[in-house]
């Protein structure tokens, strides 16, 4: 049922008048007297369709005049005669649909009931438009064109249920975009599942995924796409995966059905698939995002490296300094311009990820000059009173981030960019010394 305003001067034909056919179809009608007062309800939002007849003068003038967003209703022009030509000319002017007074008595209300079902859709879009603005701009920094485009592919990923590979060099931020698709689409109540992909063996990733039937000694159990269960999937570094493997997803992302290990039976499955790749890689690994492609026909994301945005190190710098002042506690001020100056020249071959640990040990540097067990000292950490030398910055930096993880060597390696070798070795160093 559609909310509509109705201006129409005439009676339809057999005798039935237009609000008659449109109540008898189930929409709630309201006729107005003039173009004026059609123009207030208007503005007003009291509609989402407006059927008007040609015989009321001016009418389709003053609705024209005031159209509005994409939130605004559609409407339908009744003619009595109409041409193609006549109809491209309302269409031009923003007719959703023109309908023939002498046509069948259903004709309308089915014009009505498309009308009233694209204004909805618009109305989402716009929503979901607001929504996805909101959050995409306090998650993907930047005011840079790169960056806006970024926003504007989350979007239509979000919107959609295709496939999304995500590319970028390490430190981009691949993780924050598929967690941001996933949160901003319809399936944001239902499960996020990351598998990482690098350096596992094809087998127990085929069984990790797909699940196993209960044969040759394995136990019967579902794999992660099953047990998304309408969510997300994320294949980190997907380009590492094998050809059969990446056969097999494709299969499954098109028939959305899965077959365990093992077994002879498919099973319904409803996931929906974020692929994210190391662009830049190698030639090999290039083939392999192209495959993906191909293959999936995935809705492409590229992530920016940082340094083809510059004009963003302002803002991600401040960004990151008051996300840590919050975080700890602390009184943080902005960096002045002079400070920031030398950050722009800097290759940041780490990318962001490298830029947030630089203002982590930047903030760090600033508090470690403060008298020892003052205010702002960060627990697990002891420098001292002294000025911390650059080895003495990097340990309490370390150790600081160590403490964060509770001890956890492989989140505190991910989290500083290092390899858990360096860090074992670092700390090794630090308990010798």
């Amino acid at each position: 049922m559609a909310r509509v305003l109705l201006a129409a001067a005439g009676e339809g034909r057999g005798g039935a008048g237009l609000a008659e056919q449109l109540e008898a179809a189930g929409h709630e009608v309201v006729r107005v007297a003039d173009a004026e007062e059609l123009e207030r309800r208007l503005a007003r939002g009291e509609s989402d369709v407006v059927v008007v007849d040609d015989t009321v003068a001016g009418a389709l003038a003053k609705l024209v005049s005031v159209q509005c967003p994409e939130s605004a209703a559609a409407f339908v022009v009744v003619v009595e005669s109409s041409t193609a030509t006549m109809g491209r000319e309302l269409r031009r002017a923003g007719a959703t649909d023109v309908v023939d007074r002498s046509a069948e008595d259903d004709a309308l209300a089915h014009a009505v009931e498309r009308a009233a079902r694209d204004v909805r859709l618009r109305r989402e879009l716009a929503m979901l438009r607001a929504r996805i603005g909101d959050a995409a701009r306090h998650a993907l920094i930047g005011r840079s064109s790169a960056m806006t485009l970024v926003r504007e592919l989350v979007g239509r990923a979000a919107a959609s249920r295709a496939a999304v590979l995500i590319t970028g060099e390490p430190g981009t931020g691949k993780d924050t975009v598929a967690q941001l698709v996933h949160d901003l689409s319809d399936r944001a109540s239902r499960p996020f599942v990351t598998v990482r992909c690098a350096g596992a063996e094809q087998g127990a990733l085929e069984r990790e995924l797909f699940g196993t039937a209960g044969s040759d000694g394995l136990r019967a159990r579902a794999g992660l796409l099953e047990q998304a269960r309408g969510g997300t999937v994320v294949l980190d570094d997907a380009d590492t995966l094998g050809a059969a493997l990446r056969t097999q997803l494709a299969r499954t992302a098109i028939a959305r059905e899965v077959r365990r290990v093992g077994a002879a039976e498919a099973t319904p499955v409803d996931a929906r698939l974020v692929l994210t790749c190391r662009s830049g890689a190698n030639s090999a690994a290039q083939d392999a995002v192209e495959d993906l492609i191909a293959r999936f026909n995935a809705l492409v994301i590229e992530l920016p490296p940082l340094r083809e945005r510059r004009s963003d190190i302002p803002q991600l710098v401040q960004h990151f300094r008051g996300r840590l002042a919050t975080e700890q506690g602390v009184d943080l001020e902005p960096l002045s311009p002079e400070a920031l100056l030398p950050l722009l020249g800097h290759e940041w071959s780490g990318n962001v990820r490298e830029l947030q640990h630089w203002v982590e040990r930047a903030a760090l540097a600033s508090r470690a000059e403060q008298p020892r067990g003052g205010a702002t000292a960060l627990p697990g950490v002891d420098l001292g009173g002294a000025r911390a030398t650059l080895d003495e910055l990097e340990r309490a930096y370390i150790l600081h981030v160590l403490h964060l993880e509770r001890g956890h060597q492989s989140r505190a390696a991910v989290r500083l960019g290092i390899d858990r070798r360096t860090l074992y070795r670092k700390l090794k160093q630090y308990r010798a010394g």
